[in-house]
């Protein structure tokens, strides 16, 4: 069912993709509602589940009469004309509501993290992010060559080594910050570093994607042109968070003066959009990382009390979408060939992050379990390793078996982290080795989740 045919016009083709979102909505609510009531997961599960199921590689797959299948995989053409599939496997509307989806969860995960408590977290957050970067790396680029995947016998068979290493860098700021969010733990020692470290690591990892596409295309890389890719991410992410914070205030005044329906909350998502779209389009950053840093910037205003219980009712209709578009874009078929493969890369995929975020989260100040809650908030790699992946495979340099590989680590750290990081945060007690200095005990266990 493409959206648009040579005998449609654009209104029907919108009506398509109302149809579309129609159906994505209902299940993602239902699936959703399933895992919560039956089996006490977070909805996050039950929505990706959803997408898996009624995806292109599955039921929305089928033939349906006359009409094609449902949820058809998109071609684009090559230099050569000849029509083949998109790097996505959704149809490009669908995927910018997603991305649209993704941007509010993180502008709203912003708006909801304590500032103070971020600024206070984000040196620990730092040595997280790292290990969580530099241990999955070493993990994924030995587990290639040693599967016989990649070798060293030229820099071209080893570049699916690079890649591996560079997806299993990954940590889905997105599920993380959701599953905090419905527990109420975002603005606690262990989710204020976790989303700190999640960010700090998807700048890393942008710089280590930069490194494996310049060997790609080049054969070599110069450590200028790295030095010129670290200074614009990390310039544009500290200056819009510092920069922001120092504004925000008169930013919230100026907005505050406004007072038709709805505008507090449309200027606000103007500035998340806006602060999105810079940071990839100037700065080769995830849209996700800006709109997450301008929700930060926010998060001690008053502007952010005004628009708070509406952005959470936003986020209850748009966000599932963005989760069930992840769950669409797995192929369960392309690992066959490469089972064993996933299957190993998956556990390292866990163990990699236990041990390069958990480790260096005792040794800040973090006792064993605060250290836990971190390493497994730091476990889901979600969108940002699909696109890790849809870039190598696109690029030629990974094959399906590689990348279905990717994929089914992506889904077994996707659906294992919410799973286990719950409890570990339902739990109750502590996650420090000794009280924050200036701040009151209870801040440091965060507010009552819900039961």
């Amino acid at each position: 069912m493409p959206l648009l045919s040579a005998a449609e016009s654009p209104v029907e083709a919108v009506a398509h993709l109302v149809l579309l979102l129609s159906v994505i909505i209902l299940a993602a609510k239902l699936a959703g509602e399933i895992v919560e009531r039956v089996a006490s997961l977070p909805a996050v599960l039950g929505e990706l589940g959803a997408g898996i199921l009624i995806g292109p590689f599955a039921l929305g797959g089928i033939e349906i009469w006359s009409l094609g299948p449902f949820f058809e995989i998109p071609t684009t053409l090559n230099e050569a004309g000849e029509a083949i599939d998109s790097i996505t496997t959704v149809a490009p509307e669908l995927f910018f509501v997603a991305q649209v989806a993704a941007i509010i969860l993180l502008f709203q995960a912003g708006l909801e993290t304590n500032r103070a408590q971020f600024f206070r977290w984000v040196r620990p957050a730092t040595a997280v992010a790292a290990g969580g970067v530099i241990v999955p790396f070493a993990f994924g680029f030995g587990a290639t060559v040693f599967m016989g995947f990649a070798s060293f016998d030229s820099t071209h068979d080893l570049l699916p080594a690079l890649f591996v290493g560079a997806i299993m860098t990954a940590t889905s700021v997105g599920i993380t910050a959701r599953v905090l969010a419905d527990v109420r733990r975002l603005d606690t020692p262990e989710g204020t570093t976790i989303m700190a470290g999640a960010v700090v690591d998807d700048v890393l990892g942008i710089l280590i994607l930069a490194v494996v596409i310049g060997i790609a295309d080049t054969g070599e890389v110069s450590v200028g042109e790295i030095g010129i890719i670290a200074a614009k991410a990390i310039g544009f992410w500290l200056g819009l968070m510092i920069i922001g914070s120092m504004l925000a205030n008169r930013i919230s005044n100026a907005l505050l003066w406004f007072r038709s329906p709805g505008v507090l909350v449309g200027l606000a998502l103007f500035l998340a959009l806006l602060a999105s779209a810079i940071a990839e389009i100037y700065f080769g950053l995830a849209m996700i990382i800006g709109a997450y840093t301008m929700g930060l910037a926010l998060s001690d205003t008053e502007l952010k009390h005004r628009i708070e219980e509406p952005m959470i009712q936003i986020g209850h209709f748009v966000v599932p979408v963005f989760f069930v578009v992840i769950g669409m874009q797995v192929d369960l078929g392309a690992m066959s060939g490469a089972i064993l493969f996933g299957l190993a890369l998956s556990g390292l995929g866990i163990l990699s992050k236990l041990i390069g975020a958990g480790l260096p989260a005792l040794a800040v100040g973090f006792n064993s379990r605060g250290a836990w809650r971190v390493a497994i908030g730091m476990l889901p790699r979600g969108e940002v390793a699909l696109i890790i992946a849809g870039i190598g495979l696109s690029s030629e340099v990974i094959g399906q078996d590689v990348f279905g590989v990717a994929i089914l680590m992506t889904i077994v750290t996707t659906l294992v982290a919410p799973i286990i990081l719950v409890p570990a945060f339902m739990s109750g007690g502590s996650g420090l080795r000794r009280p924050m200095q200036g701040a009151p005990a209870h801040r440091a266990r965060g507010r009552p989740g819900r039961e």
